[in-house]
C-alpha cells in the first residue's frame, strides 16, 4: 500500500541488491568491484544504495559521474573512495578536492591546477588516469599525449596519489574494435609505468564486458546495471530484478471502436474497448516512445497495452481484464501476485540496451520506497 502522497512508487528490493552484489563478488573472485552509482544510482536512490555498498568490506571504491553526486554521498556519510568518472568543469575542481574525491585525469593541463589545490588543502589529491582508446569522449591518448601528461605529473608528483587507470569500451559488438581498445589501454598503462607512475589498479570493463568478456577484467571492474538486473539479451540467471514501478487506476471508461485517445487525435481504438486511466505520464518518466509502441503493463496479473500518454496520465487498454478504480498497475518489475514484467524486456521494445535506462529517467515525484 502507498502510505505516501505520490501517484506512483518505485519499490527497490535492497535484499535483492545485496544478493546481486554477493553474486558479482563471487564471479569476480578477488578482482576489485567498483559499483557505479551515477544518475541517482540509475534512479534507485544514490544515498541509500551507497550505504548498501558500504556494507561490503571488499568494496573500497564507488564511482559517480559528477561532483554533485560525490558531494551527496559525502553528506550521507559515505567514506569510501569516490571516483568521478566524467570530466570536471574548472569551477568545480576545488570542491572536488575539498570533498576528497578521486579525480579522473582525462585531459592535459589539469594536473598543474590540481597541484596548486593540493597545496591549499595540504594533502595529496587522489587521481586516476583516463586513457583514450577509441570512445573519444575524455581521456589522454597513448604516445605523445601521455608523455606530456607524465611531464606534468613529474613536476609535482608529490601532490598526487595515483589510485588507478581506466578506459571504456565503445562497442562490445565489434570484437576487433574491442580488442584494439584493450591493446591500446594496456599500451598506455605500460607507458605510464615506464615513466615512473605506479598504477595499482587497471579497469576497462563494465557490467556487459564482465558478463561476456571475462578476459578483460584486469584488477577492477565497474558494475552498474548488474547491481539491479541481468543482461538484457543473454542473461546469466544469477542476478535478479530488484526494482518495481507501480501506479494505480484512476478511471475506467468503455469506448467504441474508432474513438480517439489523448491529445492530437493520433491514436484510435480498433475495437470496442475498456480503457483505464493510470496516474502517471511522461512527467513521471514514462517513455513516450514506449507508449507509442503500445508496450505492456501488468493489470490483475495480465498484460495490458499502453495506448496514449500525457504529462501526468496515461491510457491503457484493459479490455477483457477484470479491474476497477484503485487497482495497481505495474509498469515494470513484479506485481502483487508475483508476476514479472522485466524492465529489460520493456527497454528492448524502444531500443534501450539496458532496463536501468528506464529507472534512471524516473522523476523525483515517483516515490522511492525500500524493502529489506
Amino acid at each position: 500500500m502507498n502510505n505516501l502522497l505520490n501517484n506512483s512508487i518505485l519499490s527497490v528490493d535492497l535484499k535483492g541488491i545485496r544478493r546481486n552484489v554477493d553474486t558479482v563478488l563471487k564471479e569476480l573472485n578477488g578482482v576489485q568491484m567498483i559499483p557505479v552509482l551515477k544518475n541517482n544510482a540509475y534512479g534507485l536512490g544514490l544515498e541509500v544504495i551507497g550505504h548498501v555498498m558500504e556494507e561490503f568490506p571488499q568494496i573500497t571504491t564507488l564511482a559517480v559521474a559528477q561532483v554533485s553526486e560525490g558531494a551527496a554521498l559525502r553528506r550521507a556519510g559515505i567514506t569510501r573512495d569516490l571516483l568521478v568518472l566524467g570530466g570536471i568543469q574548472p569551477h568545480l575542481l576545488r570542491a572536488a578536492v575539498e570533498l576528497d574525491l578521486t579525480i579522473s585525469i582525462g585531459r592535459l593541463e589539469l594536473l598543474p591546477v590540481l597541484a596548486l589545490l593540493a597545496q591549499s588543502v595540504e594533502r595529496p589529491v587522489k587521481i586516476q588516469i583516463k586513457i583514450e582508446t577509441g570512445l573519444n569522449r575524455t581521456g589522454v591518448a597513448p604516445g605523445r599525449e601521455l608523455a606530456q601528461l607524465l611531464e606534468e605529473w613529474r613536476a609535482a608528483k608529490g601532490m598526487f596519489q595515483v589510485t588507478g587507470a581506466f578506459s571504456h569500451f565503445a562497442d562490445l559488438g565489434d570484437q576487433s574494435r574491442t580488442q584494439e581498445q584493450y591493446r591500446l589501454f594496456l599500451e598506455g598503462v605500460e607507458q605510464l609505468r615506464a615513466g615512473g607512475m605506479e598504477i595499482p589498479m587497471r579497469h576497462i570493463s563494465a557490467s556487459a564486458a564482465h558478463e561476456l568478456l571475462p578476459q578483460y577484467r584486469l584488477e577492477g571492474v565497474r558494475i552498474g546495471r548488474r547491481l539491479y538486473m541481468d543482461h538484457p539479451t543473454v542473461p546469466t540467471g544469477r542476478v535478479s530484478e530488484t526494482a518495481t514501478w507501480r501506479t494505480w487506476i484512476t478511471n475506467l471508461r468503455t469506448l467504441q471502436a474508432g474513438a480517439p485517445l489523448g491529445y492530437g487525435g493520433k491514436v484510435f481504438l480498433e475495437r470496442d474497448s475498456t480503457v483505464a486511466t493510470i496516474a502517471v505520464g511522461y512527467g513521471d518518466g514514462l517513455s513516450e516512445a514506449l507508449v507509442q509502441q503500445h508496450g505492456p503493463v501488468l493489470v490483475g496479473g495480465q498484460r495490458a497495452r499502453l495506448m496514449a500518454c500525457c504529462m501526468d496520465q496515461t491510457l491503457v487498454d484493459v479490455t477483457g481484464i477484470p479491474c476497477r478504480v484503485g487497482d495497481p498497475v505495474t509498469l515494470f518489475g513484479w506485481d502483487e501476485q508475483g508476476n514479472l514484467l522485466p524492465s529489460q524486456e520493456v527497454a528492448l521494445l524502444i531500443g534501450e540496451d539496458e532496463g536501468c535506462g528506464l529507472t534512471a529517467q524516473l522523476s523525483p515525484r515517483v516515490a522511492r520506497i525500500y524493502c529489506n
